[in-house]
């Protein structure tokens, strides 16, 4: 778990953050267009997190854009506060060498988890995985885009609205315990008044939508709105169900779009997405992606059924893990120890030999000590707990 929102710390001396972004191309998690993010594990001007924290810099030479759009995400983030928004913990705007820095999720972006491609697995690396992680469950897929459409949806119920304009699966970050979280405000603005006094746009004449997430309507009339942020959060959730890459998605998946009780053949296999599942979801992009803009779904009615659509998936799984969850090592007895991050993988016979190797949990590589619960009962709660 992330480490809840505070009032973002002022760094004003950038050089102490030189341990954590001075060349180090070994830490570098990521790069985006204004900057690139580094890890560090403890910085000497904030409270240490045990998820360590994420610097995102900008780049040398980027200019007055780069340095608008750091302060752009300030704004936005010192305005906004929610369990599934990517907090900020601290910020140095020196036009030299501006940088944000920000909890790091250790889970990597929704898209790297899902198309783990070797530069994705590279970046998972750095993240801490000595293995490729396995593939996500669909379960934990819709988990997290649940947690990003709260985000967004919040976003869009603050006054002024906030559009967030750039909302895809690589600025959906995962925590270790396989949370989601809306990142990359940068270039999220609040929404213009109409004549009427109704909040409802943005009037752009720069498009900023990643290839692939783009609605029509902001070439066509360039403006952004919910709608547009929408439509981009469909495309997210059809990259998730299919495992695909964005671009050109919308028609190679148009079939199963119009029969959407055929969207199983499109689904990702290494998922495990039911029939239902997938058919419910493919509804769900057809309402915010495919049609004409007066009919489209509104996100307001879009995130009941996908919560709808999680809940069911969540009682699928704890019903199948009830009669699965023997221990990962020996599978002849449940697993019946919890370590300190909140897996709970081995029996109690199991558990101190893996410990013996290793101290941390071999699945989200958190220290696994101290044990915080034994016996029959762990065994009958989810496999991962908060």
């Amino acid at each position: 778990m992330l480490p809840k929102r505070r009032c973002a710390r002022r760094l004003r001396r950038r050089r102490r953050l030189g341990g954590a972004a001075g060349g180090a191309a070994a830490r570098k998690v990521g790069e985006g267009g204004f900057g690139r993010v580094y890890r560090a594990d403890a910085l000497p001007s904030l409270p240490r997190v045990a998820c360590g924290f994420a610097v995102k810099t900008a780049l040398v030479g980027v200019g007055a854009q780069g340095l608008a759009e750091l302060q752009s995400e300030v704004r936005t983030l010192s305005a906004a506060c929610h369990p599934s928004l990517l907090p900020l913990l601290g910020v140095s705007l020196a036009p030299a060498r501006a940088c944000l820095v920000y909890p790091l999720c250790r889970g990597g972006s929704l898209e790297d988890r899902l198309y783990r491609s070797p530069a994705a697995l590279q970046r998972l690396r750095m993240l801490g995985f000595e293995t490729a992680p396995p593939p996500l469950s669909s379960a934990a897929r819709l988990r997290v885009l649940r947690d990003a459409a709260r985000a967004l949806r919040y976003l869009h119920t603050l006054s002024p609205m906030i559009l967030h304009r750039d909302v895809s699966a690589g600025n959906i970050l995962l925590d270790e315990r396989g949370n989601g979280y809306l990142a990359d405000v940068g270039l999220a603005r609040a929404a213009e008044a109409t004549a009427g006094g109704q909040v409802s746009h943005l009037s752009t004449q720069r498009i900023f939508e990643k290839a692939g997430y783009m609605d029509p309507i902001i070439t066509q009339d360039n403006q952004a709105s919910q709608l547009t942020d929408g439509y981009a959060l469909g495309i997210t959730l059809l990259v998730a169900l299919t495992g695909r890459g964005a671009v050109g998605l919308l028609n190679a998946c148009d079939d199963a779009l119009e029969e959407p009780d055929t969207a199983e053949g499109i689904a990702a296999v290494d998922a495990g997405w039911s029939a239902a599942q997938a058919e419910e979801l493919a509804r769900l992009v057809v309402g915010l992606a495919l049609v004409r803009k007066k009919r489209r779904m509104p996100l307001a009615d879009a995130l009941p059924r996908l919560e709808a659509i999680v809940g069911a998936a969540v009682e699928v799984e704890e019903t199948a893990g009830a009669e699965e969850r023997q221990c990962d090592l020996c599978y002849d007895a449940p697993r019946s120890v919890r370590f300190a991050c909140g897996h709970a993988l081995y029996c109690e016979t199991c558990a101190p030999r893996v410990l013996e190797r290793d101290t941390n949990c071999p699945t989200c590589r958190q220290p696994a000590l101290p044990i915080v619960a034994t016996g029959t009962q762990v065994a009958a709660q989810a496999t991962m707990c908060e």
